[in-house]
């Protein structure tokens, strides 16, 4: 079993392109009918890239570390594993998600990427966010920082530039992401009125995670929460300089599928979305008190 000092994050890299380039390039804006199903929801879409990227790169990382264990999001969709591997520490992890955005993906929109999270020991030790139609990489590795790259890069990761989050402290002036109908029903009256059109989702995790590394946006607010849409990105806003939480204040953990989380540029405005919108949001859903 490798260690996370052994592996080879540019090899990685390198990786999720050739998928991309073989496995989601082809499909872009030439999907058939036959290629589209729906999973949990109608509107819940899986396609054929989604299908044979991660079939491909499941493949791949077995090959490229072996004993490693992999958790695709079609494959926990379609009951072929589960994510109970992430609670246990003494695992190497690859958490994929072939095609995020997948809605827009199929409506032929250039919001979805591809993402890959490393879990060793219980802890994300590195993120990969590729922009798959812009061609560009966003790599995080623990404690090494968070970088833009294009897809071609060569020598290391370390060569890419520096990702680093805004410096904005205020939520009344922010920029962030967070959609009322991805919240319970009991909730949305109240985000409606707080959020009041400010803040929507861009549908794809992939791209709202990169945009708050960037400095472009501040935050983002969920409570949906599965690890292939959020440990990639969570990991990548830390390392540029942001912070992440659960709802109650504690450390998002990577077999974290419950409590809803809020990851942002800094401990001002996560305070700021606490106070003003998430606390209240938790009171509504816990309900009167008996």
């Amino acid at each position: 079993m490798q260690t996370a000092s052994k592996i080879d994050i540019d090899a990685l890299a390198r990786l999720l392109v050739l998928m991309a380039d073989n496995h989601i390039v082809p499909y872009f804006r030439n999907l058939k009918a036959e290629d589209i199903e729906t999973k949990s929801h109608a509107n819940d879409f899986v396609t054929r890239a989604d299908k044979e990227t991660e079939i491909a790169l499941t493949k791949a990382l077995h090959t490229m570390v072996p004993g490693c264990t992999v958790i695709g999001e079609e494959a926990v969709s379609a009951g072929l594993t589960t994510t109970d591997a992430l609670n246990d520490p003494k695992q190497v992890i690859f958490v994929l998600d072939p095609v995020d955005g997948t809605s827009n993906f199929k409506n032929g929109s250039v919001t979805f990427g591809e993402m890959m999270s490393v879990v060793v020991n219980g802890e994300v030790v590195a993120g990969f966010i590729y922009d798959v139609m812009s061609g560009t990489m966003y790599i995080a590795v623990k404690g090494e920082g968070a970088y833009r790259l294009p897809r071609d890069y060569s020598g290391s990761y370390k060569d890419g530039e520096r990702l680093r989050v805004s410096d904005g402290k205020d939520l009344d002036t922010a920029n962030g992401f967070l959609a009322p109908y991805y919240f319970p029903p009991a909730a949305r009256p109240f985000l409606r009125t707080a959020v009041n059109g400010r803040f929507q989702s861009l549908h794809c995790s992939a791209h709202e995670y990169i945009n708050v590394a960037s400095g472009k946006a501040e935050f983002v607010v969920v409570n949906h929460m599965k690890p292939w849409d959020h440990l990639a990105g969570a990991l990548m806003v830390q390392e540029a300089g942001g912070v992440a939480a659960k709802f109650d204040g504690s450390k998002y953990l990577p077999g974290d599928e419950t409590g809803g989380i809020i990851v942002a540029n800094n401990p001002a405005i996560m305070k700021q979305l606490s106070d003003k919108i998430v606390n209240p949001v938790v009171e509504i859903l816990r309900g009167p008190s008996p």
